[in-house]
């Protein structure tokens, strides 16, 4: 990877949705914190979170890593070197030519952001250039889309039950079978790199 001349600001070759709820916000720093920078991917992370702290998730997950962790702004496009933080009022979709869109509608309920509803815009737009994390979260937010995602390509990682605050969302994906690597923070950054490293050595 390190031969591998990559510019932040490019198009990403991969988009992964980093998905969580309770317990969420540590476990996506740790994740972010262990991953270097210079990755041929861009992130969105939907986060279960209230409203009001919603201008503070950014800094809060990214301060200590070397991604740029930045809200959703329409029309803007997803590039290598960030992570785009999905609003909690209006659904996120991706226009034709990979740009953000964020609609006048709130997100399908009961969740907000919908991390279903993610998932399906995510497959639909980039296929089986998505992927998708599930991290530390209450409920089962995430598994109704997760066939879907699979069809299309996409890949399902799931943090190790043992580390997270709450296992729920991550379990129910385990428990439907579609999770295909499960880890802690660390251990799905490592193995991240890792897979990347092995398609640009292809």
């Amino acid at each position: 990877l390190r031969d591998t001349p990559l510019a932040a600001g490019q198009p990403p070759r991969q988009v992964w949705l980093l998905a969580a709820s309770l317990g969420g916000p540590e476990a996506v720093k740790a994740f972010l914190d262990a991953l270097p920078g210079g990755l041929p991917v861009a992130f969105v992370y939907a986060q279960h979170i209230d409203p009001s702290f919603e201008s503070a998730l950014p800094r809060a997950v990214g301060r200590h890593s070397q991604w740029q962790v930045v809200p959703a702004r329409h029309g803007e496009r997803l590039c290598c070197g960030e992570v785009v933080v999905a609003p909690i009022r209006h659904e996120l979709g991706f226009a034709e030519d990979g740009a953000l869109s964020i609609a006048e509608r709130p997100w399908p309920e009961p969740y907000s952001p919908s991390i279903d509803q993610l998932m399906l815009n995510l497959a639909w737009r980039f296929g089986p250039r998505c992927g998708v994390i599930a991290f530390s979260g209450m409920g089962s937010d995430g598994t109704a889309a997760a066939a879907y995602l699979c069809r299309q390509g996409g890949e399902i990682w799931t943090q190790r039950a043992n580390s997270c605050a709450c296992s729920s969302m991550p379990d129910s994906l385990r428990e439907g079978g579609y999770s295909q690597f499960s880890g802690t923070p660390r251990e799905l950054a490592e193995a991240l790199v890792q897979r990347l490293a092995e398609e640009c050595a292809e």
